[in-house]
């Protein structure tokens, strides 16, 4: 191999550093040949120095190095190194082209070591950069993209925007098809945002979540998003079947680096949380949402301990018969009653119950504390039906009837004093499951009503099969009463379907005479609100039912 070659060869395979190790090796193989030639010659056991500086150039250079410096050195303690310097007795050529062809393969097999352990070290450092199933860059290529985002220009016209996509039926896909239907869908949705934009970087952050980081115009955003929202919802195709996807996205739009890599996926993450619970395609993070995340783990984290240490409570609404004005039952809603935050708000922690385990806990401690008042007022002489709320999870979950039925058995109270009630959007989640269990409890004479109807639209097509005694009507049409034609037309085409299918129909958030009156007009059987009474505790119900009872017959007279 020529100088020529050989300057070619370690411009393309060496960085400056590189020549540092060059130029040492070098120096050695010249120290090597000084020790050799000032000691006597060849002959003597010195000359086996060189592979020293031979497997050094292996080790860094790999094999190609290791066989240049093995030529190189068997060269320099060849044809200009005698056997004896004395008698200045020269090498048989045989033997020092042997010892340089040794050297050479000294050099490669040093090589061929360096080379394999660098080639193990890069697909470590690909490894902990990749996910090995999509071949994606994953979390960790994302926290290194972020940071290397610091040493670019900041520009007043662009903006870095992170967004966080992920599968909302994924669930639904790897039932179905397995999970490799997920990681084909994020290999295909990979390439359709890569083709999109070549600058886009994407990311495999989790087993159901893509990342995309880009540098965006600020007025182009929108738009940009727009596009990635439309194309993430194309089908896939998994073994030539097109497969239909649906993605949530939440995203953060930053100019520049001020926080730890970390926190600008974490803002991104939380804000895809919220455009799950709200069901939206994308939100946009914003300086509440991690707050609001983290308070509401935080309540969530105390809300098991709550249940034992008694913070927890049940409060009563009475449910009225409309034609006569009698109580037909209560209503149990939860409550509780923080040592330190005060009162926390039934949305605040039932909704987030219900995203966690924790919903089968809180559905259990309403029933079991349901049926208690229930006896406790059979033992005063009330004979009081008790509703209460119940998760649509709850209805999925094996052993929930049964759970229902032993609590019932515990406290010997009958099935038809206790009615449970599900929310419209809720039956859908897995409606011949739900239908099966509700069929199990109406044998055992439970009650089971429709909560906040007319907030959903499917469960029309699956009314007639639902077992249920009762429908009650969502307060957002009835607080609109009489007045808004569109809400009274809602309500009275309500109230004319189920009594044809033999349902009752309850309206909620009945606030005055005026909607209570309308309401007796169209024949609604039941009515519930604060024209009665308010939620209350259990003592404070008896005594305004004691108190309800003296009433003259008028409503509009309490």
């Amino acid at each position: 191999m020529d100088t020529e070659r050989l300057l070619k060869y370690f411009d393309q395979n060496t960085d400056m550093k590189h020549w540092g190790v060059v130029l040492v090796i070098l120096i050695l193989m010249t120290g090597v040949y000084a020790l050799v030639y000032q000691t006597g010659g060849i002959k003597f056991v010195y000359s086996h120095s060189m592979y020293i500086p031979i497997l050094l150039s292996g080790l860094v250079f790999g094999s190609a190095g290791g066989i240049i410096f093995g030529l190189i050195g068997g060269i320099i303690l060849g044809p200009f190194m005698p056997i004896d310097v004395e008698t200045g007795e020269s090498q048989e050529s045989i033997n020092w082209l042997y010892r340089t062809g040794f050297f050479a393969l000294i050099g490669f097999f040093s090589g061929v070591a360096s080379d394999a352990a660098r080639s193990y070290v890069k697909k470590l450092q690909w490894i902990s950069f990749h996910d090995r199933s999509t071949g994606l860059p994953n979390r960790s290529a994302l926290i290194d993209a972020i940071k290397k985002l610091s040493l670019q220009k900041n520009s007043a016209d662009l903006s870095h925007l992170l967004i966080a996509v992920s599968l909302e039926n994924k669930i639904e896909l790897k039932a179905a098809l397995g999970f490799g239907v997920i990681e084909e869908a994020f290999v295909q949705l990979a390439k359709r945002f890569t083709d999109q934009d070549k600058s886009n970087q994407i990311f495999y952050t989790d087993t159901a979540q893509l990342v995309i980081l880009t540098r965006i115009h600020h007025r182009k955003a929108e738009d940009f998003l727009h596009e990635i929202s439309n194309i993430s919802k194309e089908p896939i195709l998994y073994n030539d079947i097109p497969i239909h996807i649906d993605t949530r996205m939440g995203y953060v739009i930053f100019d520049r680096i001020s926080e730890e890599p970390e926190v600008y996926l974490r803002k991104a993450e939380a804000a895809l949380t919220v455009a799950y619970q709200q069901e939206l395609d994308s939100v946009p993070y914003t300086s509440d949402i991690l707050s609001c995340t983290k308070e509401n783990l935080s309540i969530l984290g105390e809300l098991k301990g709550a249940l034992s240490e008694g913070q927890l409570s049940l409060y009563y609404q009475p449910k009225i018969v409309i034609a006569t004005g009698e109580v037909h039952g209560v209503e149990a809603l939860i409550r509780w009653h923080h040592p330190v935050r005060g009162e926390i708000l039934p949305d605040v922690f039932i909704s987030r119950a219900e995203q966690s385990t924790l919903i089968d806990l809180l559905t259990e401690f309403s029933l079991e504390q349901a049926i208690d008042q229930i006896k406790r007022w059979q033992e005063k002489g009330i004979s009081m039906p008790v509703s209460v709320n119940i998760s649509p999870k709850n209805l999925v979950k094996p052993g929930f009837s049964k759970m229902v039925l032993r609590h019932l058995n515990h406290y010997g109270i009958s099935s038809n004093m206790l009615e449970l009630e599900i929310t419209e959007r809720g039956l859908m989640l897995d409606i011949e499951r739900t239908i099966e269990e509700l069929n199990q409890l109406v044998g055992a004479q439970l009650i089971i009503s429709i909560d906040d109807f007319g907030t959903g639209y499917s469960s029309l097509q699956y009314l007639h099969r639902l077992p249920v005694s009762l429908i009650k009507i969502d307060q957002s049409f009835i607080l609109k009463l009489p007045n808004d034609k569109g809400a009274a037309n809602i309500v009275e085409a309500a109230v004319t379907l189920a009594h044809k299918m033999g349902i009752k129909v309850l309206a909620e958030g009945v606030e005055n005479q005026q909607i209570y009156d309308y309401l007796a007009k169209i024949g609604c059987d039941q009515a519930q609100g604060f024209l009665f009474s308010r939620p209350i505790p259990a003592e404070e119900f008896e005594r305004w039912w004691i108190a309800y009872k003296r009433r003259p017959t008028q409503v509009s007279s309490m």
